[in-house]
């Protein structure tokens, strides 16, 4: 997710940080002067495990090599969902059957369920269960004396609660290990307004659009590491969730288009004749396709029934589904060529909506398509049949095969930016779904360092590493630059933007600096595969890094990922020769790393690395001094010119002959 409050609040950051005294860093500093030659590197110490994660891997559900363990286990979920839509009165109903396969070794008593629109009952009442059911049996709403009962598990009585954003389903019988059970919801709630995070309502443009999102009783995650998620929704953070099969119908007015996750099931009982021709004509060739056009506005779908269409909806091996409507919305559509392992490529549809006069988005089809190809051959194949691009309230969010992408107004790349970043997700969490509320660096981390990647790649000259650098530095040691490994409720704005996004993606550029781009990409690609469809925990990426590279990596995970220590490289003496020179680097910060040395000759550049573990090796070396050859004459030398490691401190990063 991309949110305008984000970067606002980082450019206070920013701002401040240039006007306010420094205030006192979490992490004790360096000492300067002839006492930074020695002194000590406590962060240069084993990556922290919690006891959680311990007992995963003393179980074997979990391996010290990054893998899976071989008694790994993950619940399994299938949904079949009826929603009745009325976009004037903003009330959506539905009803739904939950298949829920319990994998784990335990008999669960009870499940919980996540209740996301209660986090809007102020301005819409919130979501409504009007029925419950499970095991075959209706349930009914517990008292106060059955909850505290339940609870103690004395006298236990099926039923269900609700606190919050969360409910609570007792069940009839327990669900042993291998045994399924089926529930039934009823529900129904108002789509928040255009404040609501990630789904809401719009009127603009001439018209309104509804993007919508968690908007059905969804079974909450038990897993192999902490057991059952109780992770309130709060709006900070995003979600946690299982793997499993959606059928879903939306029922709409006839004339209102309804992009959703996965596959439409239906399209000869929804869209024109010539819309789908218009649609097969886009898979024939890269130019993309007017499907529905300002000339058929509003009716690109058959009449219906009583002026109602219903639109169904098949995703497979997904974590969550939603969707975005409108009568307003005009659809292009693509091809996307999608690079198979064996070679050759799999072509799958691209899709924008969008309404007449959204700045920009005429373009939207091409910076959807170019990201979800450049990911392809970046990171590993996009394994979903279709990616979809939407305008309208929500200014960036993701999930399964759909985004919601609201009007950037600055320029067209302002747009291209968030939906690189939004279809980036689809890899991280929607392909690799790990705990966005434990460790959001996981997926908006990983996912701004594909943005930038991305970006780069489709405006040719442009350095989108920048602004990232620049946030996270305003910030570095800082008390807004919080640890990375911090749940995200215990973030404020400027932190979740820092640790969430900024800082772990600058990281992830330093870490592939590290590496090497061959054993870096080796590293990722081998964490997808192996995680694709599963829950990651942390500890999973840093032992699948370091087994793949082959070397220790808690000098560098520890402190970038469990502190806010700061990185700070000097060059020391420069003493020029004949033939040669001379460079002393110094180690100033709590972070080692490589020393990029660039040399500048009148013979053009020359360039050398001293690796990290000169400083590593004896542990408190400070300072390491080499001897470069060269052929002409020598007029500058720099330390890593290119910014591939934030260096706080850049101004010590340069000498000039005289």
């Amino acid at each position: 997710m991309r949110t305008p409050a984000i970067r606002a609040a980082l450019l206070g950051a920013a701002l401040l940080s240039a006007c306010a005294p420094v205030a006192e860093p979490l992490v004790a500093p360096v000492p300067r002067g002839a006492a930074a030659d020695t002194a000590p590197r406590p962060l240069v110490a084993p990556v922290p495990v919690n006891q959680e994660f311990q007992a995963a891997l003393r179980k074997g559900t979990r391996s010290p090599t990054g893998a899976p363990g071989q008694r790994y286990w993950q619940n399994r979920v299938r949904y079949s969902i009826e929603a009745n839509l009325a976009p004037d009165s903003l009330r959506l109903s539905g009803r739904e059957r939950v298949t829920y396969v319990n994998n784990s070794p335990d008999a669960l008593r009870f499940v919980v369920v996540n209740l996301y629109q209660n986090l809007f009952r102020q301005v819409t009442g919130g979501l409504k269960l009007t029925r419950v059911a499970a095991q075959g049996q209706t349930l009914t709403q517990l008292t106060a004396v059955q909850i505290e009962q339940n609870l103690a598990a004395v006298n236990t009585t099926a039923g269900w609660f609700e606190n919050g954003t969360l409910g609570r389903v007792y069940l009839p019988r327990p669900l042993v290990t291998g045994d399924s059970a089926v529930f039934e919801f009823e529900w129904n709630f108002r789509v928040p307004p255009p404040t609501a995070p990630r789904t809401g309502y719009e009127d603009a443009l001439g018209g309104r659009v509804l993007q919508v999102a968690q908007w059905y009783p969804q079974i909450a995650v038990y897993d192999d590491v902490v057991g059952l998620d109780i992770t309130p929704y709060i709006g900070q953070g995003e979600f946690y969730t299982d793997y499993g099969d959606f059928d879903y119908a939306v029922t709409a007015p006839a004339g209102w288009l309804v992009a959703g996750s996965g596959t439409l099931q239906n399209p000869e009982q929804v869209l024109t004749p010539e819309v789908r021709q218009r649609l097969a004509q886009s898979m024939q060739s890269d130019t993309p396709v007017r499907v529905v056009t300002s000339q058929n506005l509003g009716h690109g779908t058959v009449q219906g029934t009583n002026g109602r269409v219903t639109w169904r909806y098949s995703a497979r091996d997904v974590r969550d589904v939603a969707f975005a409507t409108s009568n307003r919305y005009l659809w292009d559509a693509t091809r996307g060529a999608i690079p198979q392992a064996g070679g050759g490529v799999k072509y799958i549809p691209v899709y924008s909506f969008y309404r007449p006069g959204a700045a920009f988005w005429d373009n939207a089809i091409r910076h959807g398509d170019a990201t979800i190809e450049f990911l392809s051959r970046e990171q590993v194949p996009y394994v979903y049949p279709q990616i979809t691009v939407t305008e309208g309230p929500v200014y960036g969010m993701e999930y399964p095969m759909i985004v919601f992408v609201g009007r950037p107004t600055t320029n067209e790349k302002a747009l291209h930016e968030v939906v690189a970043h939004e279809v980036g997700h689809e890899w991280f969490p929607m392909m690799v779904g790990g705990d966005e509320a434990v460790a959001a660096w996981m997926d908006e981390g990983i996912n701004t360092y594909q943005e930038a990647l991305a970006y780069n790649a489709y405006w040719p000259g442009t350095d989108h590493w920048v602004d990232s650098r620049n946030y996270y530095l305003a910030a570095a040691g800082r008390r807004a630059d919080a640890p990375l490994m911090r749940s995200a409720d215990q973030y404020d704005d400027q932190q979740t933007g820092v640790a969430g996004y900024y800082k772990p993606g600058t990281v992830m550029r330093s870490l592939r600096t590290v590496l090497g781009d061959s054993v870096f990409h080796a590293a990722m690609r081998t964490y997808i595969r192996e995680w694709m469809y599963k829950h990651p925990y942390p500890w999973d990426f840093f032992n699948t890094f370091e087994r793949v590279s082959g070397r220790d990596l808690d000098w560098f995970f520890n402190p970038w990922f469990f502190t806010n220590a700061t990185l700070d490289m000097a060059l020391g003496q420069v003493t020029t020769a004949p033939g040669s020179v001379t460079v002393t680097v110094r180690d100033l910060g709590q972070i080692p790393a490589p020393a990029l040395i660039v040399v500048t000759t009148d013979a053009g550049p020359v360039r050398q690395t001293i690796p990290v573990e000169r400083f590593l090796n004896p542990p408190n070396t400070r300072s390491v001094t080499v001897t470069i050859p060269v052929t002409s004459r020598v007029t500058r030398v720099d330390l890593d010119p290119d910014q591939l490691f934030p260096d706080v401190k850049r101004d010590n990063n340069g000498w000039r002959a005289p």
